[in-house]
């Protein structure tokens, strides 16, 4: 038959477009493999949004921050409040040991009625009295200093927790970067990131690092799907579209050339 040598050949073809594929999808596979392994300038887009835990753990901190701020605050005033009563206390009394003193311990004045001895005794009563306050407005004078110290440290919390790119994330998406430990000594703050069309290559810059967040985080590794310890970064991106890939490279192209 003229037909069978035909498809024969077709058959052999078949087979070697197929075989060749499969080369071709093994020799991928190690390549990407082997790259995975010794590489370490990747990274991975990480998208935030409102309800990212991430996100929403740093609302709950700045809130939280927040309210100890305004405790602090509303402490302070309680002890103000209290450091000019005592003042008050201490005038006073001067003022009314001025005025009442002289009448009892005049001299040679001595008490011979229960007037003078009733006298007397509001006399001691406003010196111990005035001695207590003048005792409690040195703690106090202490404990406003250290309340003053302890809002300015909390103040400061605040401020940073406010520009957190985490709380940016609560009223628009935010791409940033984990950065796993292994991959951390090369990327800081201005390095180049890149992102790739196709695999590891067709690649450009899409972006720069901004600035290494704090905290440790765990994310997986885009190739393998291991879980990794690191850090995040936030990042510009010149490029919004990378931001949904899966992963950009760190400082230049991966393989270089292309």
């Amino acid at each position: 038959m003229v037909i069978q040598p035909t498809i024969i050949r077709i058959y052999k073809a078949a087979g070697l477009v197929a075989l060749g594929a499969i080369l071709l999808g093994l020799l991928s596979f190690l390549i990407v493999n082997v790259f995975y392994f010794f590489n370490h300038t990747w990274v991975r887009p990480v998208v935030l949004s409102p309800t990212h835990q991430k996100v929403i753990d740093a609302s709950t901190s700045l809130a939280d921050a927040r309210l100890r701020s305004s405790q602090f605050e509303t402490e302070r005033l309680e002890v103000a409040a209290e450091l000019a009563h005592i003042d008050l206390v201490v005038s006073t009394t001067d003022k009314f040991l001025a005025e009442v003193a002289p009448l009892v311990e005049g001299e040679g004045k001595a008490i011979k009625t229960t007037d003078a001895g009733l006298l007397r005794r509001q006399l001691d009563l406003a010196r111990l009295e005035q001695a207590k306050a003048v005792g409690r407005r040195e703690s106090l004078q202490q404990r406003s200093k250290h309340m003053a110290l302890r809002i300015t440290e909390q103040e400061q919390l605040v401020e940073r927790l406010a520009s957190s790119p985490y709380l940016r994330a609560v009223e628009r998406k935010v791409v940033i970067v984990f950065i796993p430990y292994t991959n951390a000594g090369n990327v800081k703050v201005g390095t180049r990131l890149y992102g790739c069309r196709w695999g590891l290559a067709l690649c450009s810059r899409v972006g720069r690092v901004i600035s290494v967040l704090d905290g440790e985080v765990q994310e997986l590794h885009p190739h393998d799907e291991s879980v990794q310890r690191g850090v995040m970064a936030e990042i510009e991106l010149s490029n919004a579209a990378a931001g949904g890939d899966k992963v950009l490279f760190a400082g230049g192209k991966p393989l270089w050339l292309l």
